[in-house]
Formats: C-alpha cells, sequence, structure tokens
C-alpha cells in the first residue's frame, strides 16, 4: 500500500484549517464553511469542504480547490511529496517504509468532479464585488455592534452603480447589507441614511425572488422564522432565533423551494399592515402540509424590528400553531 492511500484514512482537514488559521469555521449538514486564509478574505462562507471526501473549494478569490494535500502544497509552497510527508507527520503517521505515489485517476477523477460542481455554481450564482472604499458600522437604529458586524453592514459614503440598460448613477451615504448564497455575495442591498434620498432601499446585482436572506445561516435550524425585511431577521437574531427574509410580502416560488429543502419547521413573522396580511394568508395556504407552520401576530403597523425586543420575544413564545 502507498502512503496516500493509507493517510487517506487518516487526515482530518478541519484540523489542518485550524492549524493553519482558517477563520469563522462552521458547519452546514456535510460541508464545513469558513473565511478563506489563503486569500485573507472575510467571507464566512467563501471557502467550503466536503466533510466525506476531504475536498475544499474557495468561491472567492482565484484559490481553486483541492484536497488536503493541495491544501498542504498551497500553505507550505512545497511539493506534492512533501505535503505528504508533512501531512504523515501531523497526524502521527508513519510513513517511513512506504512509497509516496500520485493520487489515483479514480480519486483525481472526483476531484475534477467536485471543482467542476463548484464552478458551475459559481457561474449560476457569480459574486458582486463592491469596489468602493467601505467602512465599518458601530450604530444603526437599536441593533447592537455584534449584530452589526455578523451581518457584515457596512457604510458606502458613495457608489457607483450601472443602469440596467446602458450609463450609470451613483447613490450616496449608504448602509449595505450584503447578500450571501452558496458561500458568496451573490448582491447587496443598500438602505439610505436620509429620509430625503431615493430609494429607501435598493436590491443590486440580484433579483431578490430566487434568494432568501440570511439562508446560508440557517439551513441546519430546526424551525425557521419567515420576515419580510432584512433588519427583522437582524431583530430575531438579537434574540437567538434563526431567521431569513423574502425581500417583500410574499414568498416566492424558488423561495418555497429553498424552506422546504431546509425541512424546518416555518414560524411566519409577516408585518401588520395589510400586504402583511395577505402574505400571511397565501404563505400558509403554500406550505400547509408540507411543513409545520405557526404563526406570530402583529398589530397594524407594527413589525419585526419595530416593537421592543422583549416584547417580540414574547410575541414567538405565544406563536400560534397552524392546524
Amino acid at each position: 500500500m502507498d502512503a496516500v492511500t493509507t493517510l487517506n484514512d487518516k487526515v482530518d482537514i478541519e484540523k489542518l484549517l485550524v492549524h493553519y488559521g482558517f477563520q469563522n469555521l462552521n458547519s452546514d449538514g456535510n460541508m464545513i464553511r469558513c473565511s478563506c486564509k489563503m486569500h485573507n478574505g472575510n467571507n464566512p462562507t467563501a471557502f467550503v469542504v466536503n466533510r466525506d471526501t476531504g475536498l475544499w473549494y474557495c468561491h472567492t478569490g482565484s484559490c481553486g480547490g483541492g484536497d488536503a494535500y493541495t491544501l498542504v502544497q498551497r500553505m507550505e509552497n512545497t511539493s506534492f511529496p512533501n505535503a505528504v510527508r508533512f501531512i504523515a507527520t501531523f497526524f502521527n503517521v508513519d510513513i517511513s517504509e512506504l512509497n509516496i505515489r500520485e493520487r489515483q485517476p479514480s480519486y483525481i477523477a472526483n476531484i475534477k468532479k467536485f471543482l467542476s460542481l463548484m464552478r458551475d455554481k459559481d457561474k449560476e450564482y457569480p459574486e458582486f464585488q463592491i469596489n468602493e472604499e467601505m467602512r465599518d458600522v458601530a450604530k444603526f437604529r437599536n441593533f447592537q455592534e455584534s449584530t452589526l458586524a455578523y451581518f457584515g453592514v457596512k457604510y458606502l459614503k458613495r457608489i457607483t452603480l450601472s443602469k440596467k440598460v446602458e450609463g450609470s448613477y451613483t447613490l450616496q451615504n449608504r448602509l449595505m447589507f450584503p447578500i450571501n448564497f452558496m458561500g458568496r455575495m451573490v448582491g447587496a442591498s443598500l438602505r439610505r441614511l436620509s429620509s430625503k434620498d431615493f430609494p429607501k432601499w435598493s436590491h443590486q446585482n440580484i433579483d431578490t425572488g430566487n434568494f432568501l436572506y440570511n439562508y446560508d445561516n440557517i439551513i441546519l435550524a430546526r424551525e425557521i422564522v419567515v420576515c419580510e425585511g432584512i433588519t427583522d431577521v437582524m431583530a430575531f437574531h438579537e434574540l437567538g432565533i434563526p431567521a431569513v427574509a423574502t425581500f417583500g410580502a410574499h414568498i416566492t416560488h424558488k423561495q418555497y423551494k429553498l424552506l422546504l429543502k431546509t425541512g424546518a419547521d416555518i414560524v411566519l413573522a409577516f408585518d401588520g399592515d395589510e400586504a402583511g396580511q395577505l402574505a400571511k394568508k397565501k404563505a400558509i395556504e403554500l406550505l400547509k402540509n408540507k411543513a409545520n407552520i405557526s404563526i406570530i401576530a402583529f398589530l397594524p403597523g407594527e413589525d419585526p424590528e419595530n416593537i421592543p425586543r422583549e416584547i417580540l420575544y414574547e410575541r414567538y413564545t405565544n406563536r400560534k400553531r397552524v392546524k
């Protein structure tokens, strides 16, 4: 038996990630997601690893992907044989009597198949880049600074955007809320800071009906709150309650499929206005007999973000099950 075949059963790539200082490691089913240390990225879902195969891929930067040996080659700037020796030492496996041969053709084929799948996802959901200078946000409404940091909220003094047909336009003094999906930033929502500016919200590079805000962070949750807006999600987050937003007062077919994919119980938390109540009714019809559904009640003029957190938690605690 050769060294690589012997080591494959011993390698725990998560331990290698910790060793090399990859940040924001989190589990997502059989996937590990984290920020990519190779290009010092800060997107906590950009670097993905399949636990079952040990294969990794970076959705941002130009790091590509591979297996544990490729990872060590990149991080140590070394050859494949030296990477094999490093991994053997790291996991305390004696390979002194074994030959170091290249990986088997079938193994290489699996790597190529995995990378092809990841690249296809990159094409389907291209990353959205913002080149203008951004600043951290310490204060917005009553949100905690840690919440603003968790959701990656940034301040843009100005941003120049392309029009759908041709030309460009500039927005000033906006908060930027990144929209992440499948490990990459696929778009952004920009919110005005002055009531004199228009529009209040602007969604960039994205058809919001194809996504759910905060989806990457809740796909393992047993119960998911569905609300209308980004700041509603942030309010539930401060209570430790997993939530997503539909970017408006209805659930699209693609959002419906994303929700069902989680297998979670669904809690509807639409606004208390007429549009929210209509959306709630349609959502019940859509999800009934497909998922366990419950409802959080809001009065006219109320939404999850504009009521005190203790009241929001009380409403959540008293949510009503749909029979």
